[in-house]
């Protein structure tokens, strides 16, 4: 692939990104969100997964306690099939605490061309952030650039909800941000996120934080 297709591939995602943004009347949520990821590889083709995650508001109230446990198994080199299992404690200001059971399988299938690593994923799960009793497909297309001779790896993505009680489009997830690798085992990544919903006038504006552990 020639440098000008992908530049040319780079522009159309980020313009993709930043459209909803310009819509008018839309209301406007903001949270951030900070994940520890633990991982462990059993053996050549199975792997486990610990992510503990804190979520505020956007008055860095905690909106939201949550751990995942997670299994990967890989058949294949570029295929990955998972099923994880969330804990999800929703902080109330005028209610008692609710607590949430989701769990979700998902399939993804990634390759390399030159420095680039395009994914695909499908996931099935029995809720989204926003509604505890939704059942949802998830399609997702993203890429990763490897810098050469740097630690940043920059990525970008896309993500469709799609909801099955009311078989419509929920939202759309954009992503952009970047990995930084400390070590073989350690590395961090930010990332900003944006929420657009199909159905209601509203955005919500996502900064996200993380760190990951290999064992």
């Amino acid at each position: 692939m020639s440098k000008l297709n992908k530049y040319l591939i780079m522009v159309i995602v980020i313009g993709c990104m930043w459209a909803p943004l310009y819509a008018q009347d839309i209301d406007n949520t903001f949270q951030t969100r900070t994940e520890f990821k633990l991982s462990y590889k059993l053996s050549k083709k199975w792997k486990i997964q610990a992510t503990p995650e804190l979520r505020l508001d956007d008055s860095f109230s905690i909106d939201k306690y949550i751990i995942e446990l997670k299994t990967i198994y890989n058949p294949f080199k570029k295929l990955a099939l998972g099923a994880s299992y969330r804990f999800v404690a929703n902080t109330r200001e005028t209610k008692p605490t609710e607590y949430i059971q989701r769990y979700a399988f998902d399939a993804k299938y990634n390759f390399k061309f030159d420095r680039w690593k395009p994914l695909l994923c499908l996931r099935y799960t029995n809720y989204s952030e926003d509604d505890a009793d939704g059942e949802f497909l998830r399609y997702k297309a993203g890429v990763e650039y490897n810098i050469r001779k740097c630690k940043l790896s920059p990525f970008a993505g896309a993500e469709l909800f799609h909801e099955f009680n009311n078989q419509e489009l929920f939202k759309v997830r954009y992503s952009l941000g970047s990995d930084y690798k400390l070590s073989k085992k350690h590395a961090i990544s930010v990332a900003y996120k944006l929420d657009y919903y199909m159905q209601k006038f509203e955005n919500k504006h996502i900064l996200y934080f993380g760190y990951k552990f290999k064992l």
